[in-house]
Order: structure tokens, then sequence, then C-alpha cells
């Protein structure tokens, strides 16, 4: 097998990846690459245990119920953003936490809220909770099944590279998905 080199080399070259990668792992069944330097992903978990309070329902439902009732015209899911940025910002202030670190959740964060944008489409508003339409629920299963396949929403393939898959898998995969249902639960009154 080619060294790592190669497989950079052929992402810019022949797939047209521009920016930084580097080989992960590889092996007879695939290899994975990265477009983070090494120990962004361990840094990336460290600072989410470190907002614990991020996960908290009744902590980020009571800011999200503040957020709503000062502007019930702003989206929920713009509401849910602002309240779970808040009690970031509020974690934020630990010593030892990393600003670009925080950012770095921050940025995951802002993606599950376009995700929830894209699949409440009604942009349901204000305090108020109202159930999904039919739609929203069958976009919200089609990206739950997405987030949890093997090769799905946080995986990018880009091709084969001397007979095997060469793959990108986002490291905060397992936090947005908490983030998701979070998010859905807290913007519908309806669990995942």
């Amino acid at each position: 097998m080619s060294d790592d080199g190669a497989v950079i080399e052929w992402l810019h070259d022949v797939v047209g990846i521009d920016g930084f990668r580097r080989v992960v792992r590889r092996g007879p069944s695939g290899i994975l690459v990265s477009k983070f330097q090494e120990g962004f992903a361990a840094r990336l978990h460290e600072t989410v245990d470190a907002l614990p309070g991020m996960f908290d329902h009744d902590i980020v439902s009571s800011r999200f119920a503040d957020f709503a009732a000062a502007d019930p015209a702003r989206a929920r899911t713009e509401s849910w953003r602002l309240a779970i940025n808040a009690v970031i910002d509020e974690a934020a202030k630990t010593p030892g936490l990393a600003r670009d670190a925080v950012a770095e959740v921050r940025a995951g964060v802002d993606s599950v809220a376009a995700i929830l944008d894209t699949i409440l489409w009604t942009s349901p508003a204000g305090p108020e909770a109202r159930a999904p339409e039919p739609s929203e629920v069958a976009a919200r299963d089609d990206i739950l099944a997405r987030m949890n396949a093997d090769r799905g929403l946080f995986t990018r393939h880009y091709g084969m590279f001397e007979g095997v898959p060469v793959e990108n898998h986002c490291p905060g995969a397992q936090v947005a998905r908490r983030l998701f249902g979070q998010g859905w639960t807290i913007c519908t009154g309806t669990p995942v």
C-alpha cells in the first residue's frame, strides 16, 4: 500500500480537495482522513465534557423559554440556538477553557440549528410548542436514519484509492446527535 503522502496527493490532484488533510488510520477496509490537526477530536470532547449544562434539558429549556418569551416572533429553532449558546457562555467562564475550543463547539451548535431550521420549515415561533407537521416528522426520521448510518450524514466518502474507500468522519457526530435530539424536543414539544 502507498504511503500517506500518496493518499493526500490523490485527494488534492484527483478528488480536488483543497486545504489540509491527514491520514488518521488506514487498513484493508478503508482509509480515514481528517481535516483537523492531531488531537482535535480529543480536545473537542474534553471541551464538551467541561460544558455539561448544554445537555441539561431543564437548564436549556429554561433559557429557551426566556428567549422565546422575549421575542414571540422569533423562530423556536433560533430561540433554542440562543439558549444553548447562553448556557455555553456561562460555562465558558470556567478557568482553563480555551476560547477557540468553545468556538468549535458553537460551530457545531450552529450546524445542528441549521439542520433543525431545514426540517422545521414551517418555522414555528414563540413560547408555545406546536406539534410538527407530518412532513416535518418524516424529514426528522430521514435525518435520524442518515445520522445513525455507518456512512451517513457525518461521513464524507471521497472515492476509492488503491481499491479501498477514503472517508472523513466528523469527530463531533456523537455530540451533534445529542444536540439534535434536544433541539427537536424543545422546539416541537415532542420527543425524538
